[in-house]
């Protein structure tokens, strides 16, 4: 079990380093990854990785056909076929699995990819040396964790987020359950702020590509009665403290947040959602038609050809349009208009100054 030489040594050395080849692709990922999860170290991320995916990842040869195998057995529970049949057909098909996994991971073995040395934390060591069975599987452990890894950033970023926040996911998947409130720091408008937290649930955006908790919330400063509906994005949100408090929503506020999520984008649930007009050249249009990703949408009733009408959160609008330059001009209201007034004067006042 682990691991271990035939003569019983450890095949990992006393600094607890391994080595690891990792593809462009991956080694790619796990760069975008780590600046949007705000870690600086590789090895920091590979031991997390490792640390959270290990159990369900199918690169876990023995792990995964284990839990397979408990899966195909209760599914075939009841069912008309005699004790040999079943097993005849859940080691048929486990050996089908088996062998389209051990496939997929040769693949891996193909990548053109850098090998460096990582150091590998003790929890991951002591499993690799006397808690892993895939030393049948892999000679070496190297090829284990390269394999995880592998797998890991081959996934969508809302799995891959899912996987490397593990633990805040757990404490705030458990809140919800257990109804109770939350004490979260984030980054609002610029600063640094403590929010009381009322979770309700996490949500994906309509695309799937990322997640956010979806809740009531208020200010430290603010009382219980001042709480809104509002979103934190779940690839950004640090470590929250759950406290023994409870909270109950009554049907009014549960109707409420079920309006706002069916009707407007997890990803912009605080502000007030309000009517806002944007003026679009021809180039705008086609912008607007071709990306998707958080794009708010018009009201075709009072919309016209060059003027769409929107019924949604001031940021959201800032968040989409403002990369549209010159093609997207905010009509109404007024605060939202001046804002991208004052943003592009400073960029343009920035560009104007002598190089240096």
């Amino acid at each position: 079990m682990g691991f271990i030489d035939e003569n019983g040594y450890p095949l990992i050395n006393e600094e607890q380093k391994i080595r690891i080849t990792l593809s462009d692709r991956a080694r790619l990922t796990m760069r975008e990854d780590m600046e949007v999860f705000g870690t600086r170290k590789a090895a920091t991320f590979i031991n997390t990785v490792f640390g959270n995916y290990k159990n369900e990842a199918k690169s876990s040869i023995s792990l995964y056909l284990q839990q397979r195998e408990i899966e195909l057995d209760r599914l075939f529970t009841g069912t008309k076929l005699d004790a040999i049949s079943k097993r005849i057909v859940i080691d048929q098909l486990l050996s089908m699995e088996k062998k389209t996994i051990t496939v997929k991971i040769s693949e891996y073995s193909t990548l053109k990819g850098e090998s460096k040395l990582y150091h590998i934390n003790d929890s991951n060591v002591e499993y690799l040396l006397e808690d892993c069975d895939e030393n049948q599987y892999y000679s070496r452990p190297g090829l284990y964790m390269r394999s995880v890894i592998e797998e890991y950033c081959s996934l969508p970023f809302i799995k891959r987020e899912r996987i490397y926040r593990k633990d805040i996911y757990e404490i705030i998947e458990r809140a919800c359950q257990e109804k109770r409130i939350l004490k979260i720091k984030a980054n609002y408008y610029g600063m640094d702020q403590l929010f009381y937290v009322y979770p309700y649930k996490i949500v994906p955006d309509s695309f799937h590509t990322q997640s956010y908790l979806v809740c009531y919330s208020r200010k430290a400063d603010e009382e219980e009665k001042d709480k809104i509906i509002a979103s934190f994005s779940m690839a950004r949100i640090n470590t929250p403290t759950m406290l023994t408090k409870i909270f109950h929503l009554n049907k009014h506020e549960i109707l409420n947040i079920e309006s706002q999520i069916s009707n407007y984008s997890p990803a912009y649930l605080i502000g007030k959602p309000e009517q806002i007009k944007v003026r679009l050249t021809k180039k705008g249009k086609q912008s607007y038609q071709s990306r998707l990703y958080s794009r708010p949408e018009k009201i075709e009733s009072l919309s016209t050809d060059d003027i769409y009408v929107f019924d949604c959160t001031q940021q959201q609008i800032y968040n989409y349009f403002f990369s549209f330059g010159a093609d997207a001009e905010i009509i109404s209201p007024e605060y939202l208009r001046n804002r991208f007034i004052n943003v592009h004067e400073k960029s343009l006042k920035q560009y104007n100054n002598p190089y240096r």
